[in-house]
């Protein structure tokens, strides 16, 4: 089995503790849509924020406020 490292670097705007920016490798984009493949989504969605454990409440609703631009739909891709 091949591994893969995960790869990401954030801009971090320490003052108001936000993301400006995000550049992440292929491996940790299809890693985050594979989780919110799961049957998890569904129970993310049925919880409030403060209720779910760690950051997949903030990851869950960032995915559905994405502008639509920056999805290909019609798009599959196969890692190896």
């Amino acid at each position: 089995m091949a591994s893969s490292s995960l790869s990401m670097k954030l801009l971090v705007d320490t003052k108001r503790e936000k993301v400006l920016f995000a550049e992440a490798s292929k491996a940790v984009v299809d890693f985050l849509f594979t989780l919110l493949q799961l049957p998890l989504g569904a129970v993310v969605k049925l919880l409030t924020k403060k209720h779910v454990v760690g950051c997949l409440g903030n990851l869950y609703s960032s995915v559905q406020n994405l502008d639509p631009t920056y999805m290909q739909p019609n798009k599959h891709y196969n890692t190896p």
